[in-house]
């Protein structure tokens, strides 16, 4: 029994992740959010102001190309904007506008509602072992990437 609900772990990991993000999107788009844009915003909020635009890509996972379209989008929008880097004049840094401050509130806002939502039936402890469990499957991942 053991080794099947192993065998699923990873799938289910899988399907509440793409379930989670849908729910998400279904949400964002309600104010105009798609999800390259409203995942941006959210990982500059969490990566910090200030940051490259490499770094930022880095930190979502994806090739800088594929960042710079939204990021061009964000910033014809008013939420963003770009500055020369302090260190590196062949870098741009990434800001947001007070347009753009009040629309992650808006985000975080929706956002919340939704974890609420998504997290319903689930104890505290529950939800304090399924963060646990899901930062150990992150630092075995990480730790797996490093091996020789």
């Amino acid at each position: 029994m053991s080794l099947m609900m192993d065998n699923n772990i990873g799938w289910n990991l899988a399907r509440a992740a793409n379930s989670w993000r849908h729910a998400v999107d279904n949400q964002m788009s309600g104010i105009g959010f798609t999800q390259s844009k409203w995942i941006a915003m959210m990982h500059l909020d969490r990566f910090g102001e200030g940051c490259t635009q490499s770094d930022l890509a880095s930190q979502m996972g994806i090739e800088q190309p594929s960042l710079i379209r939204t990021l061009n989008q964000l910033e014809a929008a008013g939420f963003i904007i770009r500055r020369e880097s302090d260190v590196d004049a062949r870098c741009k840094t990434l800001w947001f506008t007070n347009d753009g401050k009040q629309q992650l509130a808006k985000m975080q806002h929706i956002a919340q509602l939704g974890r609420s939502d998504l997290l319903d039936g689930l104890s505290k402890e529950q939800r304090e072992l399924l963060d646990h469990a899901l930062l150990t499957i992150i630092s075995n991942a990480h730790n797996m990437s490093f091996e020789t």
